[in-house]
């Protein structure tokens, strides 16, 4: 089975080094969205004060097969145009 890393961004880096080995990529981007869930759901208030967060998905040797974005955009009623994520 093909292992997959998980490298998110929030601010910081946080390189995943163990991966994890799963049957393809269909598992890896169904993996990758609960996965970016739970740091979602574990920290909301990080969420709105660090800009953009990301997932890169990658193979072992750094092949990104694809990269999911979090980012909230701010509307004027909801305190002004600003980017946040």
């Amino acid at each position: 089975m093909p292992r997959y890393f998980f490298h998110v961004e929030d601010g910081a880096i946080h390189a995943d080094a163990e991966g994890m080995e799963l049957s393809g990529l269909d598992a890896a981007r169904e993996h990758a969205v609960c996965y970016f869930a739970e740091l979602l759901r574990d920290t909301p208030r990080a969420f709105w004060g660090r800009g953009e967060w990301l997932m890169r998905v990658t193979d072992a040797a750094g092949l990104v097969f694809f990269t999911l974005h979090f980012v909230a955009i701010n509307a004027a009623a909801g305190g002004g145009a600003s980017r946040h994520a």
